[in-house]
């Protein structure tokens, strides 16, 4: 007999309607750009305002903090008002962010330019996840996800290259200046898009459960932290946090320094990188949909493995001194962090229910930034200036991926429960009991 597999792509687009998802890659794409170019012309932009590894490292890390800390009025809003708005509103901000940011003259103006972008980014996984979980049915809703979770390292591989380019062909000081300038104008572009064509589907609309009475941010964390599929997975991802925004800007320092690769070669590179993750992302989704409905539990063994994996790979493959070598180890580990975290969207909104879905998608970069992400940055940029990019990578992730991984491993044991609970169904037991035997007293 064949198994079920559930909706394919189209059918599963066709059903919730392109336009989401349409507009959701590119626009979080545009945000990633940002982030990308801030990251590829690190050197130049220390250059420039002669600052050194920590405090531009605070700087630019205080995106993530803006993105944090405005994720959770966004979630309130999300439940309240039209979606839509929050989009076109949140985009416009960030093209402005984008034109302050090539504008600014002094680290503290480009210090406000980048907290707005970050404040501008912090509808995206409120907003885009409870929309996508909104529209799309269950059975397909792990490969939009998927498409949705591409849109970041799309805009690593294009964003290097596109800021390189950029400041290459500017030539001179200031050159940096240029390329955030230029991502404003498709920004622009895709505000006006969003603002005539996106809809907003209705909460809770494929799971046939709407008008549910929302709830507000502290009380969906208070019930949400009792989802232990959802607590270990928002522990994992928090610590883990510590080695997803060291490594890119560290590794950007460590070719520009040691290796003397400039701004568009080190953007050829991370673009290059990204291309493999973004196959096996793709591939991920569509095999989340396809294990998820029989063996749930498989895919965040999957996920665990594969930050592990990341961790062990990065650690050992820093201390390469061959640029290939080196190189070919970040390719490695970056392709286990996409099969990873290709998976984190669909389980938050595989075990939450419609009315708590925005609260649940804030709450997590909470945990990411708060416990690893930002504080953790700033302590790398000290450990950079005082030893060196190699050994601020390899502290960083060799911690924080052996206890991110072991948390998501954790989590394995109450994914079918927790989903169980969240459609409203009885829970099923992980091995379900064969038939009965009657014994026949003999």
């Amino acid at each position: 007999m064949r198994e079920d597999h559930g909706p394919g792509l189209r059918d599963t687009l066709r059903s919730g309607g392109w336009a989401i998802c349409l507009l959701a890659v590119p626009l979080v794409v545009m945000e990633q750009l940002g982030r990308e170019a801030t990251s590829t012309l690190a050197p130049d932009i220390q250059a420039a305002f002669g600052v050194g590894d920590a405090v531009f490292v605070a700087a630019a890390g205080f995106t993530g903090v803006a993105l944090t800390l405005g994720g959770l009025p966004m979630a309130w809003l999300a439940v309240r008002v039209n979606r839509k708005h929050l989009v076109v509103a949140s985009a416009a901000v960030g093209t402005l962010s984008l034109v302050g940011a090539g504008l600014a003259q002094n680290m503290g103006q480009l210090f406000a330019a980048y907290a707005c972008t970050g404040l501008a980014a912090a509808y995206s996984n409120p907003v885009f996840g409870s929309l996508i979980a909104d529209a799309y049915p269950a059975g397909g809703r792990g490969r939009i996800f998927a498409l949705h979770a591409t849109a970041t390292p799309i805009g690593q591989a294009v964003g290097p290259a596109f800021a390189g380019s950029v400041a290459a062909l500017a030539g001179g000081g200031d050159a940096w200046r240029w390329a955030y300038l230029a991502l404003a104008v498709p920004y622009a572009l895709l505000t006006v898009a969003a603002a005539v064509l996106l809809k907003d589907p209705g909460r809770g609309a494929p799971d046939h459960r709407p008008g549910a009475a929302p709830v507000g941010v502290v009380r969906a964390f208070r019930l949400m932290t009792r989802v232990r599929t959802f607590l270990f997975m928002c522990l994992g991802i928090g610590v883990l946090g510590l080695a997803l925004f060291t490594v890119p800007v560290q590794m950007s320092l460590l070719l520009g320094e040691e290796y003397g690769f400039d701004a568009f070669e080190r953007g050829l590179l991370f673009s290059l990188v990204q291309l493999p993750v973004i196959a096996a992302m793709v591939a991920g989704g569509r095999q989340f949909d396809r294990s998820f409905r029989s063996r749930p539990e498989r895919t965040v063994t999957v996920a665990g493995a594969a930050i592990l994996g990341f961790g062990a790979i990065t650690a050992g493959g820093i201390w390469l001194r061959p640029a290939p070598l080196l190189i070919a180890c970040h390719l490695l580990a970056s392709v286990c962090a996409g099969l990873a975290l290709v998976s984190v969207s669909p389980l938050v909104a595989a075990v939450t229910s419609p009315r708590m879905r925005a609260q649940a998608f804030a709450i997590l970069p909470v945990f990411t930034f708060l416990m690893g992400g930002f504080l953790g940055s700033v302590f790398a940029g000290f450990l950079s200036d005082a030893h060196g990019p190699r050994t601020a990578i390899s502290a960083a992730v060799a911690f924080s991926a052996l206890v991110g991984g072991v948390l998501f491993l954790r989590a394995r044991g109450h994914v079918r429960g927790d989903a169980a609970a969240a459609a409203g169904e009885p829970p099923v037991p992980a091995h379900p009991p064969g038939p009965l035997r009657h014994r026949s007293g003999r």
